[in-house]
């Protein structure tokens, strides 16, 4: 029986020793762990914002290539739309405007409910497909001279 406020004696004072050096080195070794799991963690947050960073540069190189070509295919279509011999052929008329619809549809802002690389494939397709109608040979090529 134990009294409230009394200190339990053990049955084996040389237990008392072990018990102090294990709670010693518990506290010795718990330091340490939690070192290492923060050196650990440290280490992982460190490469997961690296690879943010990567992320973050290819995007941005990607939406200026993306961009570019946008600019490419809306100057074309501006300029072919004040041509007489284009607005006046009903064909390439309609398929004018089926460009810039597609163009003028094209988010200007990052939407991840939106797939840009299959809007950007209508846009090429109708593009490729006014320019082979009016026999233009106006064809966009992409550079990978982007530099930063």
């Amino acid at each position: 029986f134990i009294m409230p406020g009394s200190c339990p004696v053990p049955e084996h004072p040389e237990d008392t020793g072990n018990d102090i050096n294990d709670v010693f080195e518990d506290i010795f070794l718990t330091e340490e762990r939690i070192v290492e799991e923060s050196f650990h963690q440290g280490l992982e947050d460190g490469q997961q914002q690296e690879s943010v960073e990567e992320a973050h540069d290819y995007g941005y190189k990607k939406g200026a290539e993306i961009g570019r070509e946008i600019g490419f295919y809306e100057t074309v279509v501006s300029e072919l739309s004040t041509q007489e011999e284009v607005t006046s052929n009903e064909k390439a008329a309609a398929l004018l405007g089926e460009v810039q619809t597609a163009l003028n549809k094209f988010p200007r802002e990052n939407d991840p409910d939106v797939d840009l690389l299959h809007g950007l494939q209508q846009i090429r397709n109708k593009y490729r497909r006014l320019c082979a109608l009016l026999k233009l040979p106006l064809k966009y090529v992409q550079t990978n001279d982007l530099s930063f």
